[in-house]
């Protein structure tokens, strides 16, 4: 888990969190790699839980081996 604190700057264009929808103002969250926005660290974990289940849902489907 990586990811930048973004503290009393808002987004160039109007920018909306990717797991709750709400607009992105001057305090937010942005994940490291894909430089995607997040209100806050509990938006950014409840859409990587989402992610990591999607993923799990996947691998089973193809066949792979559940990697706990």
């Amino acid at each position: 888990m990586r990811f930048v604190l973004v503290n009393g700057r808002t987004p160039w264009l109007k920018t909306f969190c990717m797991s709750c929808g709400e607009p992105i103002h001057a305090h937010y969250l942005r994940e490291f790699s894909t430089g995607l926005p997040f209100c806050d660290h509990d938006c950014y974990a409840q859409y990587m839980d989402r992610w990591i289940e999607k993923v799990r849902r996947s691998n089973q489907a193809a066949g792979f081996e559940d990697y706990r």
